[in-house]
């Protein structure tokens, strides 16, 4: 009898966490198909930022959960890397008058120009598609990036010469920007910095040469990361702005305790001299020695990070975009390192 209840006890207790090991299970997959919606799987860990948004003539974002009178245009923001998961709209025509006998309509959806060269030999399925219904609302459905734009129709069964059409765009889409600062005019062996995912980040610094003493301006121009398929080209407006790490900022305050963090507007280009390092360390702090001394320590990178570039992009179709870069200048373009050491006179007589 004994034996029994310790197996009828064990038995209670498996079958416990059997029982929580299927509600845990329950909840999570309850999560990640959106309330057992989603069943594909590859989209489940997506973040919000990977889902495309829309868009309507007037710059409204519209969705999934509004139900909206169709509008003249809609606009298409796909995400980077595509729509994945994808995104819907659900959107209404209205029949006139309002208590009209016959309701039903016929929705379509096709490319403008299914002969142009990107929309040819493409399903259009494969981009976007409406519900297949009669009723007064459809689903949208954008699923990628498309190079073409497409109209949807909806057209009165009771009178099919009364239809509406909604023109449907994709717009560019921005991932980052790259910024590029040409050598100096008139700033002897002055060469190129380039900011970009391969040079100026955390684990290689973009290197830059100082001429305290001349104005030379390294200009500055821009090229930018985004999609490849679209058919509305975005534009772009970027601002940049240089200040020190606070890493740097405390190596620099134990050069010389005068040192202040300030910023450095770099949109046009950098002009690297005194006033450029006045405006990031403060003007009691740009000094030749000062400088020379702080440019050893970023030679060394005996520093968590150096400047610090901060890229602000801003456009009609995209979310500002930030992208963040880092910047040291060289020891050997404010001062001379020492080479040796000599006594003029070697010998002493007493």
């Amino acid at each position: 009898m004994a034996n029994y209840r310790s197996n009828h006890g064990n038995l209670s207790r498996i079958w416990a966490v059997v029982v929580t090991l299927l509600l845990a299970l329950s909840i999570f997959f309850g999560i990640v198909t959106e309330g057992f919606k989603n069943w594909d799987a590859s989209t489940w860990f997506k973040k919000d930022a990977e889902k495309g948004t829309v868009i309507d003539g007037d710059g409204n974002e519209m969705n999934g959960d509004t139900v909206y009178n169709m509008p003249s245009n809609m606009v298409f923001r796909p995400a980077l890397r595509g729509a994945t998961p994808a995104t819907s709209v659900t959107i209404k025509a209205i029949i006139e008058p309002l208590d009209a006998t016959n309701q039903l309509v016929d929705w379509t959806i096709a490319f403008v120009d299914p002969s142009a060269a990107w929309a040819n030999g493409k399903t259009l399925s494969d981009y976007v598609t409406i519900t297949d219904t009669n009723e007064l609302t459809t689903t949208v459905t954008f699923k990628q990036a498309f190079g073409e734009q497409i109209i949807i129709t909806v057209t009165s069964q009771d009178n099919p010469e009364y239809t509406d059409t909604c023109t449907v765009d994709c717009s560019q889409k921005l991932g980052s920007a790259y910024v590029t600062y040409a050598a100096g005019a008139g700033l002897e062996g002055d060469t190129i910095v380039t900011l970009n995912n391969a040079t100026g980040t955390a684990s290689n610094w973009a290197i830059f040469k100082a001429y305290l003493s001349k104005d030379g301006q390294k200009a500055a121009s821009f090229a930018y990361n985004t999609t490849e398929v679209y058919t509305i080209e975005d534009t772009y407006t970027t601002t940049v702005s240089i200040a020190p790490s606070a890493a740097l900022l405390a190596e620099a305050k134990k050069i010389n305790a005068s040192a202040v963090s300030g910023s450095y507007d770099a949109s046009a280009g950098i002009t690297a001299n005194t006033d450029f390092f006045a405006q990031l360390l403060g003007a009691d702090f740009a000094t030749v020695p000062n400088l020379y001394e702080l440019g050893k320590v970023l030679d060394k990178k005996s520093v968590a990070q150096p400047f610090v570039v901060t890229v602000t992009t801003t456009s009609t179709y995209t979310e500002d975009v930030t992208d963040t870069y880092y910047l040291a200048y060289a020891a050997s373009s404010i001062g001379k390192a020492v080479t040796g050491i000599q006594i003029e006179d070697g010998t002493i007589i007493f």
